[in-house]
């Protein structure tokens, strides 16, 4: 999958509803249109999607970003669910970010942890198997650390 289409994709997420979001809102339902373009598209494409995700999740995956966080910064599923919303907001935002750690978001609400399920249930809907049973693993690692060279002491 080209960037291009990948943030495309993207693109069918209401950014906008993103930033009306209170911190007990799940964004599950702002997704709902990215699951279902996804989910038109075969199995490789939706790894594809995966592999593209999980590469710009672990390039947000550093102590610089961590630091600029706010409260997100100091959890790593909080932190994790900071660089989804960093994501689902596209790729201006996202490169914004990527060159300014300082615009990370700093609040609770500026969460968006049902990105990393959309792939599962595009899967699960393209192919009509339960997504419990994805079991495909995506090329980069974005778990809290995993980007080593980003969290080495300055």
């Amino acid at each position: 999958m080209q960037e291009n289409d990948f943030w495309k994709l993207i693109e069918t997420i209401h950014s906008a509803e993103l930033d009306m979001l209170s911190e007990d809102d799940y964004p599950e339902e702002l997704l709902v249109p990215l699951v279902q373009a996804l989910s038109r598209r075969n199995v490789r494409d939706i790894e594809a999607f995966e592999d593209k995700l999980s590469f710009f999740l672990h390039q947000l995956d550093g102590k610089t970003y961590a630091d600029n966080a706010g409260d997100s910064g100091q959890s790593g599923d909080g932190f994790l669910y900071a660089r989804c919303w960093v994501v689902a907001k596209g790729r201006e935002f996202y490169k914004n970010v990527l060159s300014n750690p300082k615009l990370m978001p700093k609040h609770i609400r500026n969460w968006c942890e049902p990105l990393l399920y959309v792939s599962a249930k595009a899967w699960a809907i393209s192919t009509g198997q339960d997504e419990e049973e994805w079991d495909y693993i995506p090329e980069y690692d974005y778990e809290t650390g995993s980007n080593e060279a980003l969290w080495k002491s300055e």
